[in-house]
């Protein structure tokens, strides 16, 4: 007896859109950073949860999706940026080897990503502006960021704080644009 457990086949013309759970990993674990960076509050559980579940699994999942999609270039920016969020938070948390963290290594780990966030923008060169403007500042902000990791100036991080609540910001109009027009489809919010 052969048993049929329903009619429709997962293809990559059928999966969602794993966009918006990416960007809303992205930016909200950005802008709680971020929000950090600028001094309002200590690097605790909370952020490094969010940099865990939010900033990484969420990001990975809507990566391995939009591989699924044969998206090439969110595939492997939202796999990247959710694998860079874990990285992260394993290096500031008390995990045996882990405890403890030069200044520098974690500057130069902050100079990859400054590099391979550039090469994403320019990636985005033909996508909409809006887009290539997340990117653009995303960055300004991870060189800044390298800058007050290597110099050790908290006013410098705190520059890079700011400029990551406006990345999170961006990111954040972008999910939600992506969301509501889908949804009701028709541009409530639009993608310029």
């Amino acid at each position: 007896m052969h048993v049929h457990f329903g009619a429709n086949i997962m293809t990559s013309e059928n999966l969602a859109n794993a966009g918006p759970l990416g960007l809303l990993g992205f930016s909200l674990t950005t802008i709680l950073l971020s929000v950090h960076n600028l001094g309002f509050f200590g690097l605790d559980k909370t952020i490094l949860a969010a940099a865990i579940c939010l900033g990484g699994l969420a990001q990975i999942f809507a990566g391995m999706i939009e591989f699924k999609r044969s998206k090439m270039f969110t595939a492997t920016v939202f796999t990247y940026f959710g694998l860079f969020w874990v990285t992260f938070a394993l290096i500031n948390t008390e995990m045996g080897i882990l405890k403890t963290v030069d200044h520098t290594s974690m500057a130069t780990f902050f100079l990859l990503i400054s590099i391979l966030a550039l090469i994403f923008l320019l990636g985005t060169l033909k996508s909409p502006k809006v887009l290539q403007l997340a990117f653009l500042v995303l960055t300004i902000t991870l060189f800044v960021l390298t800058i007050g990791a290597y110099t050790e100036i908290a006013n410098v991080t705190k520059v890079g704080g700011a400029l990551g609540v406006i990345t999170g910001a961006i990111v954040l109009y972008i999910a939600a644009a992506e969301i509501l027009n889908e949804q009701y489809q028709k541009p409530i919010l639009p993608l310029f």
